[in-house]
């Protein structure tokens, strides 16, 4: 069976879905469909990104994940098709792919398309991938190899004492999730005491915790989770909501001895 995963701006309950389900369906009965999430952010390619990183290991090799951000194919937003780490990715290639991987992919093809059909040109796009996929077509003899567009991976900066970094995700629960890893953190740290200040210095925290619950209820945390990134969270609250946190949010981490 087939496994087609789909990750989208789309926002639960359109009608595009529906389309675009019945469409794949169409192209073989031995396809299971699986919604990661359809409430990407409008437009927001780093947010896709970051999902779909962290869930597609968990799909057996060889699915096919669709992502529909910034997806209508035109001259000026190719469509690609990415075999990475024995996964398949339709996407645009405007940097999106490339956030995707942790080095250089197997294989990168622009598809092809009518460019004399208006419509979703996805559907069409999507179908041919699947039949090219499903009788073992090597990518390079269903469409032109290209270059994998990459796009700014918005790595944390570090200096001798002190990491700037980023929210890059905001979870169901008002969770932020930062780009800084635990490697870097602990490179930068050598032991030393820290500061962490969010929106400046409108929040400062000072140690990590382990639980969610290491708090009282209320009180902030920050903690690495299972991916290994900081994340800065509220004890049965929503940090992201209470200080207006988004993705343009930036944090610094101090680390002194003598603080």
């Amino acid at each position: 069976m087939l496994i087609i995963t789909l990750t989208t701006d789309w926002k639960d309950g359109d009608y595009n879905i529906g389309r675009l389900k019945a469409h794949i369906i169409s192209c073989s009965t031995d396809i299971c469909i699986v919604d990661i999430t359809h409430n990407i952010q409008l437009h927001n390619t780093l947010q896709a990104a970051f999902v779909l990183k962290n869930t597609y290991r968990h799909f057996p090799v060889g699915s096919i994940h669709v992502i529909g951000v910034n997806s209508e194919p035109s001259p000026k937003n190719p469509i690609a098709l990415m075999k990475n780490d024995e996964h398949f990715f339709v996407g645009a290639n405007d940097g999106l792919l490339s956030l995707i991987c942790d080095s250089q992919p197997e294989s990168v093809i622009e598809l092809p398309y009518n460019d004399n059909y208006h419509g979703f040109r996805l559907m069409d796009l999507l179908s041919n991938c699947i039949k090219a996929i499903s009788i073992g077509l090597k990518l390079e003899e269903f469409g032109n190899v290209c270059e994998l567009y990459r796009a700014f991976t918005g790595n944390a900066s570090c200096y001798e004492s002190r990491i700037t970094g980023r929210i890059i995700y905001i979870d169901a629960f008002g969770n932020a999730i930062t780009n800084v890893d635990k490697e870097t953190f602990e490179k930068i740290s050598k032991n030393r005491k820290f500061e962490i200040y969010i929106q400046s210095s409108m929040v400062k925290i000072t140690k990590l915790a382990q639980y969610y619950d290491d708090v009282e209820e209320g009180k902030i945390i920050a903690m690495f989770n299972s991916i290994g990134l900081l994340e800065l969270a509220m004890n049965n609250g929503n940090i992201a909501k209470l200080y207006s946190l988004d993705t343009k949010s930036t944090i610094i981490i101090q680390f002194s001895d003598r603080i």
